[in-house]
């Protein structure tokens, strides 16, 4: 029987090698098929390596290793590392990053997680002065204070669990992303923080923001599409919000106490808004009976699509604010009323 696949041109084989399915260490495992396949993983763009899927960890890092010096580096353009159990070595992992910045990486992921408890990973500099990077995602590392950033090619940014040395180290990484598009910003730490929002300029290409309010003046993200607000609260002057005009999904996190018709009066600043999420705390807003609104929100009325509110209460105000939105929004499609969902004890 013919070996097809064997008879592919090597771009093809290595787009088959690329695929998400295939993490690196399979990917190395082709190169026992034949003599076709021997080398032939050598110029992968792709090298993702998880500690999970590793037999040991004794293996895990002689693998990246090995890996890193027998692949062609001028050809990866996507370097992920996912640690869930083991603690790595700093150095090592300098290592392996410099390494592949060096090569006009275009992607790189770093998660480092255990389920012993909260590791924090300092990371190397060179990260921020990679000219060639457009996707940068960062889980549960540290940064030390930033003197210089170049990432002139940057378009999405991901930070969860992020600790800063100083807020100024932040407010620099974010001025000088002139073409980024997608911001996400989870648990970020900034030791010295005084509840100053942060100079960071208008980032005129963003399209899709998810940040925790307290940071940024709201102004900053008028021009995005999608855009989701952690720890938000509602007040009297919201009402003075700027008009979001091609924004069309809105999710906000309610930890303190809002009134409803004061949440559906900030509406009218979404003009184009298809979805509305909101997400309540644990405890529950303590809403105050309030009249309905004197006029229905242009957007409720004819664009709302999809409504959400998670963590419901069983509060009288917030069934008002459910049959507000049920009798105004004359194309709706979706309404989702989810409470609180408790996690699971130990055993």
């Amino acid at each position: 029987m013919s070996d097809r696949i064997s008879n592919l041109p090597d771009s093809l084989l290595l787009h088959i090698l690329s695929s998400k399915s295939l993490k690196t260490n399979d990917v190395v495992a082709t190169s026992l098929l034949s003599k076709r396949w021997r080398s032939l993983w050598y110029s992968i763009p792709k090298l993702e390596f998880h500690d999970a899927l590793s037999c040991s960890y004794e293996f895990f890092l002689p693998f990246i290793d090995a890996t890193l010096i027998l692949v062609y580096l001028k050809s990866v353009k996507m370097f992920s590392l996912q640690c869930d159990f083991h603690d790595l070595p700093p150095h090592k992992v300098d290592i392996w990053v410099n390494a592949v910045i060096k090569s006009k990486l275009e992607h790189l992921n770093l998660w480092f997680n255990s389920e012993f408890g909260y590791t924090v990973k300092p990371l190397p500099s060179t990260i921020f002065k990679c000219s060639t990077i457009r996707i940068l995602k960062l889980v549960r590392v540290k940064l030390s204070k930033l003197s210089t950033v170049n990432l002139p090619s940057l378009k999405a940014l991901h930070m969860m669990s992020v600790e800063f040395s100083d807020a100024e180290s932040l407010e620099m990484l974010l001025s000088e992303c002139v073409r980024l598009q997608e911001l996400l910003l989870l648990d970020v730490d900034l030791p010295d923080y005084e509840d100053t929002k942060l100079d960071i300029g208008r980032l005129h290409h963003l399209v899709i923001a998810e940040v925790p309010e307290n940071l940024f003046q709201i102004e900053l993200f008028s021009n995005v599409t999608f855009l989701s607000l952690k720890e938000y609260d509602f007040s009297p002057d919201d009402h003075d919000i700027p008009t979001f005009c091609s924004l069309t999904h809105l999710e906000i996190d309610l930890l303190t106490q809002n009134g409803w018709s004061n949440i559906v009066s900030c509406l009218p600043g979404f003009p184009k808004l298809e979805t509305f999420i909101i997400r309540e705390d644990l405890m529950g807003l303590d809403w105050s009976m309030e009249p309905s609104p004197d006029e229905v929100p242009p957007c409720v009325s004819s664009h709302l699509k999809a409504f959400a509110l998670k963590g419901f209460n069983f509060l009288k105000s917030e069934f008002e604010l459910v049959g507000f939105i049920l009798k105004h929004a004359t194309v709706l499609r979706s309404v989702i009323i989810k409470t609180y969902d408790y996690p699971s004890p130990r055993v």
